[in-house]
């Protein structure tokens, strides 16, 4: 996008389309912006390549933690190296002092966006975008990454010819670098990081020992929101939202949403316990019970489909004949009243064999049944919170943890929690 004649660019970003970046990235158009920065479509006038600059702000940069958060995102998604994770190929400042990282360009759109169109996915098309995403959390931890910041905005659906949503996670701005002195010291101590609705109990009440554990805690909570069109936690503000992680077990996806296979549902409510040593010991962990339940829920589907269609099929045949049969003794009934009013019996004929009853029609087929209506667009995600909202819950660290499952109805989702724009690197 670039800006109309005689329009006077509004902040330094703004004079960045048309410009080359560090003598080789021209800047094509803008892609989107946000509060700390923007991203842009540029190609690398050496080779030709499509990419996306990701730039920080001026202001931004002066900001010790924005510039560590910019830094530990290029240094996270360079240790990754999984292909479920963006690639970022380069870093550097533009002739104006602007940082910037270049990064793969994504084609395609990010869950968040699907969930608004279409409210809720079925369950095969949630286990496939959870299995990538669980698969980019393996190396990510495998490396010592921990995500923190996990949700529908991150997760990107990329169109590709060979698969129509190869999944791409984004912004590891906030991660945790495990074993890295001196990177991890992103804000002052006891500020709550993340988005409220996807964050785990212990991240919530701002715990320093974070591990992997806590983005499978937000894997379940999209898993959840997938299913059933809502998050498993819901509440009128941020801090009620952190609360309710805290003290509250989700409900059962399956009171929103009854089609999802127990299995599945078993899957879900295990990556959302409170207390984390219940949860999945690893990414890896959780894959394999994840993929098994969507196998295992197919199979059993398939054959009680079968079975289903074998019982349709079989009764209008059986309706069919006993109708033949009690139409033919009416209709011999009949005949032998009028011969016996005539006082005469019936002509002669050689006996010939009841003819047999009529071959059945078509089988009855299964049609697909409509789908729910699809649930209001889920929370948009919420701004950080302040450092009082882990003040508050400290004293909920060791007393709710643990606590079982229980099935009731979740209450309706909140609309009264706003939230920000993130940045990416997504093409329209």
């Amino acid at each position: 996008m670039s800006l109309d004649s005689g329009q006077k660019p509004t902040d330094e970003l703004d004079t960045l389309v048309g410009s080359t970046v560090a003598g080789k990235y021209h800047i094509d158009r803008l892609i989107g912006r946000g509060g700390m920065g923007a991203v842009f479509q540029a190609t690398n006038a050496g080779i030709g390549k499509r990419v996306a600059l990701k730039f920080l702000r001026a202001q931004s940069a002066r900001d010790s933690d924005a510039a560590l958060r910019f830094q530990r995102e290029a240094l996270a998604a360079s240790l990754a190296e999984s292909p479920h994770i963006v690639q970022i190929f380069d870093s550097g400042r533009s002739e104006q002092g602007l940082p910037f990282l270049v990064m793969e360009l994504l084609t395609g759109e990010d869950l968040r966006a699907r969930l608004r169109r279409e409210g809720r996915l079925d369950p095969e098309a949630a286990v496939r975008v959870g299995s990538h995403v669980l698969k980019a959390l393996k190396q990510a931890h495998a490396a010592g990454i921990v995500h923190r910041d996990l949700k529908p905005d991150n997760v990107f659906l990329c169109r590709r010819e060979d698969e129509p949503s190869f999944v791409k996670l984004v912004d590891f701005g906030i991660s945790k670098l495990q074993q890295r002195p001196g990177v991890d010291t992103l804000t002052h101590e006891g500020a709550v990081l993340g988005t409220a609705f996807y964050m785990s109990p212990e991240q919530a009440q701002a715990f320093p020992d974070i591990d992997g554990r806590t983005d499978l805690f937000s894997v379940g909570a999209i898993l959840y929101e997938m299913l059933s069109g809502a998050p498993p936690h819901k509440g009128p503000t941020y801090e009620a939202v952190l609360i309710a992680i805290c003290t509250k077990d989700a409900a059962d996806v399956r009171v929103q949403a009854p089609a999802v296979p127990e299995k599945l549902a078993q899957v879900v409510a295990k990556a959302l316990r409170r207390n984390r040593d219940e949860r999945y010991g690893s990414a890896g962990e959780m894959l394999t019970d994840l993929e098994a339940a969507l196998r295992e829920s197919g199979t059993r589907d398939a054959a009680s489909a079968r079975a289903d269609t074998a019982r349709l099929g079989s009764k209008p045949e059986r309706f069919r004949t006993v109708v033949f049969a009690l139409v033919a003794a009416l209709g011999g009934f009949a005949v032998a009243a009028y011969f016996v009013a005539r006082g005469s019996a019936p002509p002669a004929r050689d006996a010939a064999p009841l003819p047999a009853a009529a071959a059945a029609g078509s089988r009855a087929s299964l049609a697909s049944l409509p789908s729910a209506a699809a649930q209001p667009p889920p929370p948009a995600p919420v701004p950080t919170a302040p450092t009082t909202a882990a003040t508050k819950l400290t004293q909920l660290k060791s007393r709710d943890a643990g606590r079982p499952v229980t099935k009731k109805p979740a209450p309706p989702a909140s609309a009264g929690v706003a939230g920000g724009l993130g940045l990416s690197t997504r093409e329209p």
